[in-house]
């Protein structure tokens, strides 16, 4: 009864809060850091008193903390680098250090306990996050943050009746808890939404009778006048005196606008600047409803 009120608990949170961080970036395609840090402290508290009060688990486990605090704050703090002026900064080094004596102290103390492994994939999915926005996976800081705090958020699988995981058994939860975090389902689920738009989009344009492959899977055609006030990017523009097409264009918008300007071409095709964070609340909402869905291959 517990765990389930607890569960939705978190939902009710997590979706309170990427509400509001949706609406911010459909509206200005900016979210405050200062919600990600508000819902992180939060979620942390909620991780703590779980610890303590359900769980009633040995202080130890409270060094966990530790590295997540360390590694969240390092989405958020613009500390000193390491290496300066050819001189390293002790500082900086004793708290990039830390978490990782930790971490390995915690090893030696619960390395075969299941709690801890799952416990353990939220510092890995804060990273996976890292090296997500480092590779331009997550091209939105906003959305590293969102999948950093989500991770503290839900370390655990929710329990909620008849919802969720109700298809498999406990010790398949459990498992997956390690090996396939909740935080990677919402990811699956969100990305599995974003392969949706191109099936609206050559509704729409079959709709208005835009016939034109491949673009019409990508977007939409928008007149010229308007591409400054909107979030998109044309996927035509003028170089070297020739039109060319960029199917999946991340830069370079002013300079293509005025190119078009100049030839006076009235109308273009665009492809929205959609906010993963969209995707991202979506999914979230539908992890906890139908949980993962390789769970159900399964």
């Amino acid at each position: 009864m517990v765990m389930r009120e607890l569960s939705l608990i978190r939902l009710v949170i997590g979706t309170s809060f990427l509400l509001v961080a949706s609406l911010k970036d459909l509206k200005t395609r900016r979210v405050p850091d200062e919600l990600w840090i508000i819902m992180g402290s939060i979620a942390m508290g909620i991780l703590g008193l779980e610890l303590l009060l359900i769980r009633k688990v040995n202080w130890q486990y409270f060094l966990i903390f530790i590295p997540i605090v360390v590694i969240f704050l390092e989405a958020f703090i613009d500390r000193p680098p390491l290496f300066s002026d050819g001189r390293l900064n002790p500082f900086v080094l004793g708290w990039l250090t830390l978490p990782l004596i930790v971490f390995i102290y915690m090893i030696n103390v619960f390395g075969s306990d299941v709690l801890f492994w799952s416990l353990t994939m939220i510092l890995a999915v804060m990273l996976f996050s890292f090296i997500l926005y480092f590779f331009y996976i997550l091209h939105g800081g906003a959305d590293a943050k969102a999948v950093i705090t989500l991770a503290i958020l839900l370390p655990f699988y929710p329990e909620i009746p008849g919802l969720t995981n109700h298809a498999v058994s406990p010790e398949v939860v459990s498992s997956m808890e390690i090996f396939f975090p909740f935080t990677l389902i919402i990811l699956l689920n969100a990305s599995l939404i974003v392969l949706i738009f191109p099936v609206v989009n050559f509704i729409l344009n079959m709709y208005k009778g835009d016939l034109d492959i491949p673009k019409m899977f990508f977007g939409y055609k928008k007149s010229v006048s308007k591409l400054e006030d909107s979030f998109v990017w044309p996927m035509e523009y003028y170089e070297d005196g020739r039109l060319k097409t960029e199917l999946f264009p991340r830069s370079g918008t002013d300079e293509r606008i005025e190119s078009l300007k100049q030839r006076d071409m009235e109308t273009v095709w665009v492809t929205p600047k959609i906010p993963f964070i969209l995707p991202i609340s979506i999914g979230f909402i539908m992890s906890f409803i139908i949980g993962n869905p390789i769970l159900y291959l399964m």
